[in-house]
């Protein structure tokens, strides 16, 4: 899973050009938090949002353009 929302990254990134990248993600999905802290995101806030299952505490992560070119330059990045 982490390739894959790597490869989603540079997409988002580098080929539609957006300059940040903002996720939320039920606290509950401790795997998916993994994969935010390991591709080097940042912890911006906390909110209830309306998941398929109900509404769920939930955290939004967040990282820039630069920063995540940044992350992949040296070598942090771990697939």
């Amino acid at each position: 899973m982490s390739e894959a929302a790597a490869w989603a990254n540079d997409y988002w990134f580098d080929s539609l050009g957006f300059p940040v990248l903002r996720v939320a993600k039920a606290i509950a999905n401790t795997a998916s938090r993994r994969i935010s802290e390991k591709q080097g995101m940042r912890l911006v806030g906390l909110e209830d949002r309306d998941y398929v299952s109900g509404r769920l505490p939930s955290e939004r992560w967040e990282i820039t353009a630069e920063e995540w070119r940044a992350w992949k330059a040296c070598g942090k990045l771990r697939l």
